[in-house]
């Protein structure tokens, strides 16, 4: 994820790796504001720079723009040098992108999967159609660096394993990464899908912002959280999982975790679908609902305030402790306006004014891809990491 924090002077002698930083993050240009951050000798940046363009990392073109003088020449990162592959897993589909080294989008496809054949077939399936997505994008798979998969479930971090899921029946305790490696080789991040869209809603929310919550409703609930520019999720990964949080409202589901009353059970899309058929209603899923609120139906369009009230009665909690910039929704549930205001008025009512004056909520503004372009984030900022691209140059590696 790119820091949109101000970028401390790096301390000489500065690596390779950290040359490579400034130029992808768009901190320096050129090797002359290279040397002015760093403090290296011009000479050292230079041997440094034609490293990275060595190796196939960086390119060095003219602006185009003469002042008088020598044409200015700047630094970039090749797209071309490689790719990666980011993976947003659901309950009936996954969709999948591959995208080249500075996040261009080259190829997205969505593809059905049956979850309740378990995590093993889920696993084979995803690296199956990577391959052909490699294919449709004219990527060879060698070129691939690294892979991001986001999940509808809470990972521990560190295990890898999925935790009991109403979503994702019988992969409780599964290790997806032991899975996937049965696959491939490359470097893989697994997340939880709420983190990847506030990574995504992140990157579009602006300078401005430094602290925020991305919270994602549909059949389940569930939030990133990004702290002073990067994603926090905690010592085991479940930072945010704000869904098993006790309510004051009662179940109309079981949940697996056990809480009494938990969000979720209360106010999730599954629950609230639930709710409806006890009363009569012919209705499949999520999407039904917001179609069934959409059409101005009363009794869902006030099931969902009822639910957007009591999401926003416990998000005010997370938000008087972080004091976050921004509250962003996505999902499903997102598109359904009495639904959003409700946890906004909730959230305005209950939070200290100080805590408020600061905060904008509203719907994300990324749209449907936000996990997969999370995704993309992820795994390019953890592929090419300082570290990473000093070994990566030290051992002769081209792109």
């Amino acid at each position: 994820m790119t820091d949109r924090s101000r970028s401390p002077r790096i301390e000489s002698p500065a690596s390779i790796g950290s040359v490579f930083d400034l130029i992808r993050r768009g901190t320096a240009r050129t090797r002359r504001e290279i040397s002015r951050q760093t403090a290296l000798a011009p000479s050292t940046v230079s041997l440094r720079v034609d490293s990275l363009i060595a190796a196939g990392l960086v390119e060095e073109a003219a602006s185009g723009q003469a002042t008088g003088g020598r044409q200015p020449r700047f630094l970039r990162v090749r797209g071309d040098a490689g790719a990666v592959v980011s993976v947003a897993l659901g309950t009936h589909h996954f969709r999948l992108a591959v995208a080249d080294l500075v996040g261009r989008v080259l190829h997205v496809t969505e593809c059905p999967i049956d979850v309740a054949l378990g995590p093993a077939a889920a696993m084979r399936e995803i690296w199956e159609r990577t391959l052909i997505a490699l294919g449709d994008a004219r990527v060879d798979a060698g070129a691939v660096r690294g892979m991001a998969l986001g999940v509808p479930a809470p990972i521990d971090s560190r295990l890898g394993t999925v935790t009991s899921s109403a979503q994702l029946p019988g992969w409780g305790q599964q290790n997806l990464y032991d899975l996937i490696k049965r696959h491939t080789e490359l470097p893989v991040s697994i997340q939880n899908d709420a983190n990847l869209l506030a990574l995504a809603e992140f990157r579009a929310a602006g300078p401005d912002v430094g602290h925020m919550l991305a919270v994602k409703v549909g059949s389940r609930i569930g939030s990133g959280v990004v702290v002073g520019g990067r994603l926090y999720s905690g010592s085991s990964g479940a930072a945010g999982e704000i869904s098993h949080s006790r309510s004051s409202g009662r179940s109309a589901i079981h949940c697996w975790c056990g809480t009494p009353d938990c969000l979720e059970s209360v106010a999730g899309g599954a629950a609230l679908v639930a709710r409806l058929r006890q009363e009569g209603y012919d209705i499949g899923g999520t999407a039904d609902l917001v179609a069934l609120a959409g059409a101005g139906d009363a009794r869902a369009v006030e099931l969902l305030r009822e639910a957007g009230g009591l999401v926003g009665e416990v998000l005010s909690y997370v938000v008087n402790f972080l004091n976050p910039d921004l509250v962003t929704f996505g999902g499903q549930l997102s598109g359904v306006p009495p639904f959003v205001a409700a946890i906004r008025a909730a959230v305005f009512q209950q939070c200290l004014p100080v805590v408020t004056d600061a905060l904008e909520v509203r719907v994300g503004t990324v749209g449907t891809d936000a996990e997969i372009l999370g995704g993309i984030q992820l795994i390019l900022d953890r592929t090419l990491d300082v570290n990473r691209v000093d070994k990566l140059v030290a051992n002769g590696w081209t792109g």
